[in-house]
């Protein structure tokens, strides 16, 4: 019985010393020092808001595009065709001409 206990011992301290490694791992890492200086923090939040912002614009742009694409198709349908042609025909007369 007494060597059970001593084995359940020797493996609980492996066990911690294993825990307490990953830990000061965990305390080391740069994400978690980012919320202890304000002023990086900060930094870290107005970067994210950037990338948020720069890909919701460019996903928008492509489903635009990728609609106007479909739509520009589908000019073969009577109804929705007119439509499309007025709204083409708008777009073009309101560029300005490059020759």
């Amino acid at each position: 019985m007494p060597e059970t206990k001593l084995k359940a011992e020797i493996q609980l301290a492996k066990e911690m010393k294993e825990l307490t490694k990953e830990l000061q791992k965990l305390k080391d890492q740069e994400f978690l020092q980012v919320f202890k200086r304000p002023v990086k923090f900060l930094w870290f939040s107005f970067l994210k808001g950037l990338m948020v912002g720069f890909g919701s614009v460019l996903g928008a742009s492509i489903l635009v595009a990728l609609f106007v694409y479909l739509v520009a198709q589908i000019s073969l349908v009577p109804i929705v065709g007119d439509f499309v042609e007025d709204i083409m025909s708008q777009i073009q007369i309101s560029q300005p001409n490059s020759t």
